[in-house]
């Protein structure tokens, strides 16, 4: 997810808070950790670089599970160092905003190291697009309610009904992707991958069975079905292992593509084949 979005959360969390009796000191803290915590654990791109290594130094080991106490607490710290402010809640808003940022990258087809630094993988989900775009939308429609309704409790509540929004919005998507992949599935696919378009009701789908791998779409209530194959070459693995390109690119993608050229062999992740270069690897032949 992007920057923006993150920050749209941080904002939206801490609207949707209860602040009754609440000291302005307190609330200050609240706030500074409610969008601090949704945006901390991309700190790590400012030593990622644009090369085949942003795959494994992006989105890793600062967006793992095990980090979540760990910015929490640091969260508390700061709020203790800057507002004299101890109040737990403080610490509990903090877990939230960092899992909600975990959760929300995860979801989108990038991935993540959701277990780093023991398991190098990353993991994606799929079902959501790695652009908050429909986040903001739902925004965008409550703006005018907030000028309406001034009152504490009510903009509380309209914070509310935007959560309530992401959260049927996301069911939706959940179960769109869940249905592609079971047919997929039950298809005779070894290997499915997901893909959300940046509108609902669209799902790209890439699926594996023996020596071929489709590219498919599914709409609800419009066109289904493939639109491209690729071949898949048995290789040597270990010997793309040994290449470092190659390596990053097995561990991020969830299956990957191998074509034999003669001196060279092509790998890359069908998901986003031709259009991220850093996605596709050309392993010379030893």
């Amino acid at each position: 997810m992007d920057y923006m979005t993150h920050t749209l959360f941080g904002v939206a969390i801490y609207g949707a808070l209860n602040k009754l009796n609440m000291d302005t000191k307190t609330k200050w803290a609240l706030f500074a950790t409610s969008v601090g915590a949704n945006v901390i654990p991309d700190i790590d791109v400012q030593w990622t670089r644009a090369s085949a290594d942003y795959l494994m130094s992006h989105r890793g080991f600062t967006h793992s599970f095990f980090m979540v106490p760990v910015w929490a607490a640091l969260f508390s710290f700061l709020s203790y160092v800057v507002f004299r402010v101890l109040d737990r809640r403080i610490f509990l808003t903090a877990v939230t905003g960092v899992l909600l940022h975990i959760i929300s990258d995860w979801s989108n087809a990038w991935g993540i190291g959701l277990f780093e630094p023991f398991v190098s993988n990353r993991y994606a989900g799929g079902f959501i697009p790695n652009k908050g775009y429909i986040f903001w939308g739902f925004m965008a429609v409550l703006l005018p309610f907030f000028a309406l309704y001034r009152a504490k409790e009510h903009r509380q509540r309209i914070f509310r009904v935007f959560w309530i929004l992401g959260a049927v919005y996301s069911g939706f998507q959940i179960v769109h992707s869940a249905y592609v992949y079971m047919d997929l599935k039950n298809e005779g696919y070894s290997q499915v991958a997901i893909r959300a378009d940046r509108l609902p009701g669209g799902i790209s789908y890439y699926a594996k069975k023996d020596d071929i791998v489709v590219e498919g779409r599914h709409e609800v209530g419009g066109d289904s079905g493939i639109v491209q194959t690729y071949r898949n070459d048995p290789v040597d693995v270990e010997q793309l292992r040994r290449y470092r390109p190659a390596r990053d690119l097995l561990l991020f993608a969830p299956f990957v593509v191998t074509q034999d050229e003669g001196d060279r062999i092509r790998v890359f992740d069908p998901r986003f084949a031709g259009r991220v270069s850093i996605l596709s690897v050309d392993v010379p032949k030893t």
